[in-house]
């Protein structure tokens, strides 16, 4: 480490000293500083990462910020999209609910999805946490800016922010009147609408904000078993907000929002079969020797045709709600906030468990009925102070009803059994088996924490701040299984068969609950070296809280495996510099961070428990890289971006790790040393937009321009065995786009591209026990038309 901090600590000292080179430059106000950040091109960003509204180049946090205006033109409407903007911020899902939100290589477990645990990426819109992933996968747009806090971020913002925050700000309520929105047509059918209305009620009393949002596109794969398309997408958003404004010191602003999305969800292609392992033995059982047995024919590996073969309709409903209450008053010197909230999300899915038209798994599926309430009040000073503060209280409720089902078919037995075992007690033990499981976790969260700024000399500052927060969590667990009756069977059959279904899953219940508190800090020095240099160093720790393993565990008896899961405890370094160069023109940011994380949270092999896999607390991971972000206006008819990431993320211990597929006869496999799954070692993005004027269309002044983007990711395991059967190839993504605007934003009109180059890429890649590995592809070329407007 110290040789690592040493070169670390070189590069941003030279940094910072040729960042003392340009001139002085006055900073922007702060209404034209909100107007470029809309406009995507100007470089004196806004962000609110340290709960008060304040310029992205004086900020000493890591962050990249993107302003509405540059996300529209851009498309980036969702998550997923977001990334390909900034490098260190990795999101992967096979479907809502199973989303993992990485920064820094840190976040969700990439291949294990727990109700009874907490993400370490926090998403926050309108200042209220999201507490499941899942309800951040619905389209955001009407977007004033979002930002990605690189990092831990315990001290300010809510619940668990251990790896790092994303801030969504949507547009509010204006007292002036205005309207306007898009529409969009392109390939695979899709059609999309946006619009908003916002003005007075009542003149400087009360304005109103409307905003709706409706996408519809046709599935890019197709079923082989009935010909239809799979992988379609629907979602639509509503929003409506209130701003009472009743004193000159006080506003309220008022948000309820909904938002609904369906999916017909077959997407998994074949794309290899695992048929020997390692050491030369035949995996017996594989796939393709399932499939002679049960006379089926398997689908081609050519994921190029974008082909599946299922019976059971996989396809997934989820909705979504909420209220939101924001207050703001001013009282001398400071400014006191109070942020309540009521949040429901809904996930309802249904799979294919064999992934194959056989009748085998009928429905496996995991559905979540999830609801929060949060409240948080702040009081933070205003003004020009020798110190500035923020001090706050904040409380988190939150239940999930989930619900468990696995539900066999009438070709189970010969799917799934080995040929080995008695076809008779097979039948009778898989054909019509269900599994259905509940489980109920219940958390409450308290918090208190308070930041300072201090002053120190006008150009050295030393930011400071701590957070207690205490959690309690408790759950239960139930399983039930019902099948066929086993009567007539043989004293043979039936021992098979009981054997078959212990295997598969029986009558289990456990009840769980566990409390904790813990302090998180950070201590941040910073220095301007100039109006246009900020050199700073930051230590934090922070916390991701720990939960319940509510699943089919064994937690009695001789191999009694402990449901609780301790906290993971991360202790993270930083060193960063932010520069401006040429009168503002030119921004260049870089990072270096180092961040241990002790206690990770993941699936171990218990030898000592029967060989147990469960999820639960293993060693220690440890990640370190360097980030770079730089923009630049070289011309005032020229944009450009760039961002870069090396990240360096590994298990430092994980002895009892369950072994990828490929090796056999080995109970658990020693992963320490080796690379964290879900994060690339090189990550980049860039782009930017170039205008022209021609004059008058239409009656009014307007440009054409022509813009693109570039994103690039070196390849990373989706799986913690990290078998090589799930490691994804890297690969690199071209969007561009054309058009012709009015100067005053009345008309757009834009053709545009994504996945210009038809890439074939994966969102995620493993092999089952199967032996048959297959993958989620990335979007192919899409392309289209929108036009945008407003009044």
């Amino acid at each position: 480490m110290n040789t690592f901090l040493r070169a670390t600590t070189l590069v941003l000292l030279g940094s910072s000293a040729l960042a003392a080179v340009p001139a002085y430059a006055e900073e922007a106000p702060a209404a034209e500083a909100a107007a470029d950040a809309e406009g995507g091109g100007g470089l004196d960003i806004m962000v609110t990462a340290r709960r008060r509204n304040e310029r992205i180049q004086d900020v000493p946090v890591a962050a990249n910020a993107f302003g509405g205006e540059q996300l529209a033109a851009t498309r980036t409407y969702n998550l997923r999209d977001l990334q390909q903007l900034t490098p260190s911020l990795v999101v992967t899902n096979t479907n809502p609910r199973n989303t993992s939100i990485n920064i820094r290589g840190l976040g969700n477990n990439v291949s294990v999805y727990n109700d009874g645990l907490e993400p370490a990426v926090g998403v926050y819109v309108d200042q209220v946490y999201l507490a499941r992933p899942g309800q951040a996968v619905f389209d955001l747009s009407d977007v004033e800016r979002i930002e990605v806090l690189r990092g831990p971020q315990g001290t300010l913002f809510g619940k668990n922010t251990s790896a790092g925050a994303v801030v969504v700000t949507t547009k509010s309520p204006t007292f002036e009147p205005e309207a306007g929105g898009d529409v969009t047509f392109g390939n695979y059918d899709f059609r999309q609408v946006h619009a908003y209305a916002s003005g007075a009620l009542v003149d400087d009393l009360l304005a109103a904000r409307l905003y709706v949002s409706k996408t519809d596109r046709d599935g890019y794969m197709t079923n082989r078993y009935d010909g239809s398309d799979t992988q379609d997408y629907h979602d639509f958003g509503l929003r409506g907000q209130l701003l009472f404004t009743p004193a000159s010191n006080f506003k309220l602003r008022l948000i309820g929002d909904y938002g609904r999305q369906h999916s017909k969800t077959a997407a998994a292609v074949l794309t290899d079969v695992l048929t020997q392992y390692d050491n030369g033995t035949a995996f017996a059982n594989n796939y393709y020797a399932r499939a002679a047995r049960t006379g089926y024919t398997p689908l081609p590996i050519d994921p190029s045709a974008r082909q599946v073969d299922v019976d059971a309709n996989p396809r997934y409903k989820m909705n979504q709600w909420g209220v939101t209450s924001i207050a703001d008053l001013t009282i001398p010197g400071n400014t006191i906030t109070s942020v309540t909230a009521y949040r429901a999300w809904n996930w309802y899915p249904h799979n294919d468990g064999d992934s194959t038209s056989l009748d085998a798994g009928t429905d496996f599926h995991q559905s979540n009925e999830q609801r929060q309430f949060s409240q948080e009040l702040r009081i933070a000073s205003e003004g020009t102070r020798k110190v500035d503060y923020v001090a706050g209280l904040y409380y988190l409720w939150q239940a999930i009803d989930a619900e468990s089902l696995n539900a066999y078919g009438s070709d189970a037995a010969a799917w799934f059994v080995a040929p080995s075992v008695d076809r008779t007690a097979a039948a009778a033990a898989l054909n019509g088996y269900t599994i259905l499981g509940h489980s109920r976790p219940v958390t409450n969260s308290y918090a208190a924490f308070g930041q300072t700024i201090w002053h120190v000399t006008p150009t050295l500052d030393l930011t400071t701040g701590l957070r207690y927060t205490y959690e309690t969590k408790t759950g239960w667990f139930e399983q039930t299984a019902t099948g066929a009756s086993l009567d007539g069977l043989t004293t043979a059959q039936l021992a098979a068969a009981n054997t078959i279904r212990s295997r598969y899953g029986i009558a289990n219940s456990y009840s769980a609950s566990t409390k904790e508190g813990r302090l998180s800090g950070s201590a941040t020095l910073s220095w301007k070296v100039s109006p246009d240099a900020l050199v700073y160093a930051t230590y934090g720790r922070g916390h991701k809280f720990g939960g319940l393993n509510l699943a089919n565990i064994v937690t009695t008896g001789a191999f009694a495996a402990d449901p609780v899961i301790k906290p993971e405890t991360i202790d993270s370094y930083e060193l960063g510099v932010k520069t401006a160069w040429f009168g503002n023109k030119l921004t260049a940011n870089l990072a270096a961070f180092w961040t241990d994380d002790s206690d990770y949270q993941t699936t171990v092999v218990d030898v000592e428990r029967n060989n147990q896999s469960y999820f639960t607390n293993v060693g220690k991971v440890r990640t370190r890289g360097f980030e770079a972000d730089l923009r630049a206006n070289p011309a005032p008819w020229l944009s450009l971006y760039a961002s870069g990431a090396f990240t360096d993320a590994k298990y430092v211990d994980y002895p009892n790790a369950p072994c990828p597929i490929e090796v056999t006869g080995q109970t658990t496999c020693d992963l320490s040393g080796k690379r964290l799954p879900g994060v690339s070692k090189w990550a980049a993005s860039a782009g930017g937009e170039a205008r022209q004027g021609v004059g008058s269309v239409l009656g009014r002044d307007s440009e054409v321009y022509f813009g693109a983007d570039y994103s690039y990711r070196s390849d990373f395991n989706t799986t913690a065995s990290l078998s090589r059967y799930s490691l994804i190839p890297g690969y690199s993504l071209v969007n561009a786009r054309i058009g012709v605007r009015a100067l005053d934003g009345v008309l757009d009109i834009q053709l545009w591209a994504r996945n210009l180059t038809d890439k074939l890429y994966y969102l995620s890649l493993s092999a089952g026990n199967t032996g048959a590995v297959t993958g989620t592809l990335g979007d192919p070329r899409t392309y289209g038309v929108t036009l945008r407007t407003k009044f």
